[in-house]
Formats: structure tokens, sequence, C-alpha cells
């Protein structure tokens, strides 16, 4: 797909979807089919109409679900057109809850495939009877974990004295680089001495915001607003900084915090949507809490620990580095195993 925009990505979507399902029904009648995996890395809002063909089947992983918790819209300065376009996106989700052939399709599923616990609601809500959270990528570029955890040994010292933070990412409000700038701003009057690196595009009317809210809170000259850049060029820039921020509020995936981990950076997320799935829980700070006040608190009480004992800091990075190595193409098909074989065999 080239695009999702509304209305023509789904319309797009819809013609291959039938296809699929044609091509998948006339297989069925001449073949002694045993079961079906449609694997939809898409949307939940269209879906074939397997109930139809008579076969137990699988769908997914299917995301789209996640929507940005009303506690962190209220609790922070954001347009009124961002604030209603959010608030909306559970609105619409429930409509499509209602749609009888997508109902039908979900609720004769072996299994229902989603990409985070927010999307598997929304499944079982439209009657998906057997759902599971799974990460639908594979991270298979090569780690050299040595010449890593090497890199982030020498840096041990440096922790002490400064600590790098990176954030990445679209300039989107619903990214909220401004709860990165605001980390920065508490961690400094924390006394914690820490800068702030963040890269993106900034020529936008929010990258302007960006940068005035920066200068507003007196941390302009601890930030750097840097433009997006060639993979090579980041992933040295990663090897620079001591951890990553990820403060999106509904990213279906998460290979950012994979990319980031598996270069020894803890990361510091709200541990929303697939970000859950993907941060490691023995390190930084997995989960933002109730509020964005609570994130804040959190990931400075994380500086602190860190500033205070880089050995600390060390061990973390040495664990995010090692839970990165798990998502593999082994790991899914282990999920293929435990849950799509066991499906038709039943």
């Amino acid at each position: 797909m080239e695009t999702w925009a509304f209305p023509y990505g789904y319309i797009r979507y819809a013609k291959l979807v039938k296809e699929a399902y044609s091509i998948a029904e006339g297989i069925v009648r001449t073949q002694p089919i045993v079961g079906l995996c449609h694997l939809i890395l898409g949307s939940f809002r269209v879906l074939p109409r397997y109930d139809k063909l008579g076969i137990p089947y699988t769908v997914g992983p299917l995301g789209g679900g996640e929507c940005a918790p009303f506690r962190y819209l209220m609790g922070r300065s954001l347009p009124l057109k961002e604030r209603l376009v959010e608030l909306g996106r559970p609105l619409m989700n429930a409509m499509f809850t209602l749609v009888p052939p997508l109902r039908k399709c979900l609720k004769g599923s072996a299994v229902a495939f989603a990409t985070s616990e927010e999307t598997a609601i929304v499944l079982r809500r439209m009657g998906a009877r057997h759902t599971v959270v799974v990460f639908p990528d594979a991270y298979d570029t090569p780690i050299d974990i040595a010449a890593v955890m090497e890199n982030r040994t020498k840096q041990r010292a440096m922790v002490g004295t400064k600590f790098r933070l990176l954030w990445q990412g679209r300039v989107l409000w619903w990214k909220c680089p401004d709860l990165a700038l605001d980390i920065l701003s508490s961690a400094m009057r924390d006394g914690i001495r820490v800068e702030l690196t963040m890269v993106g595009d900034w020529g936008g009317p929010l990258g302007q915001q960006m940068k005035e809210h920066a200068a507003k809170l007196g941390v302009g000259s601890s930030v750097e607003f840097i433009p997006g850049m060639s993979r090579v060029d980041y992933l040295e820039l990663q090897a620079t900084h001591h951890a990553f921020l990820a403060t999106s509020l509904h990213d279906s995936g998460g290979i950012p915090l994979i990319e980031a981990q598996a270069r020894g950076l803890p990361c510091l997320t709200l541990g929303l949507g697939g970000n859950r799935e993907s941060a490691c829980p023995e390190a930084g700070v997995p989960d933002g809490g109730t509020c964005p006040a609570e994130f804040v608190e959190r990931s400075v009480a994380c500086l602190r620990r860190w500033q205070t004992d880089p050995a600390q800091w060390l061990a973390e990075a040495g664990a995010a580095l090692d839970y990165s190595t798990t998502f593999t193409n082994a790991r899914l098909q282990t999920y293929v195993r435990t849950h799509v074989v066991k499906a038709f065999q039943g």
C-alpha cells in the first residue's frame, strides 16, 4: 500500500482483500485444505469473509486499535484540532466494531492476532473468541554484542558527568516531542546533568513550536534539534548517546525501540501500543504510568539513579541489549507453532 489515507487506502486494500478471498475460495473447492493463515499486517477495518469458506483460519497480526489514553490528552497543552482527532479515534474504532461482515470474520477465526493489547481489546469487542498479542516483526540485523558493550563500558564514567538522551521520530503531536522537553527541563531543575538530541523534520509549524517550547522552559542550550539523516549516520549517533526516549501515544509496532536497545540504549517509554511489547521490562522506564506528569517523574528518577550510580545504567544497557536479541525470525516461527498449527490440529 502506498498510502492509508482515508478513504483511498481502505478502498484499494478492500479490493486486494476481495481478490485474496476469491483465490482462497477457488483453492478450497479443489484442494483438501487443513486451514488458512492470512497474514494481514494492517488494519482491522477491512477483512475478508473467510467465515464463508468452511475451514479453520487465523487473521492478523492486526493493528489500528491503538488510541491515545484520555489521561494523556487532558494533561497536556495541545491544539484543539489535535485533541479532537485523538478523542475521535476510539469513537471511530467503536463504529467499526459494529460492522456485521467484520464481526462475522473475527468471530469465526480460530485465532485473531493483534499487534498490541489495545487492538486486542477492540477485536474482542468485535467477537473474536481467541486473541493473541504478538510482536509482528523480526529484527534480523546482525548485532555485535561484544562491540556494543565495549562502547557502553567506555561511557560508564561519562554518564556520571553528562547524560545524553536521544529522541527520534516524525514530528507529530501524538509522538509527544514536548514530553521529551519536559523531561529535560525537570531533570535539569533536579540538578541532573543532562542534554537532549532530537532528530526529525523541524521545519514545520510543530517543529517551530517545539523550539519555542524549549526556549520557554529555559533548556534551549541543552537540546539540539537536528534533521533526519541516513541510517548509517543515525546508528553512529545512537552510539554516542546513553538512552532513548520513546514518547509515542499509539504506534502499532516498536522497531525503533528494538533498534535502540540493540545499540545498548535503555529506553524511557510510555509503553503504549506496540512499544509495550518491545520495551525491555528490566531497563529504563518501560511504562509511563497514569499521566504525563507521572511519566516525567519516573523518567527523572531513572536519570537520577543512573547518574548517581553509572554501574546501574551499564547493567540496564546490557539488559536492553540482551532483550533486543529475542526479536528474531525464530520468535515468529514459535508464534506459528504455538498458535496457528495448534488451531489447525484441533
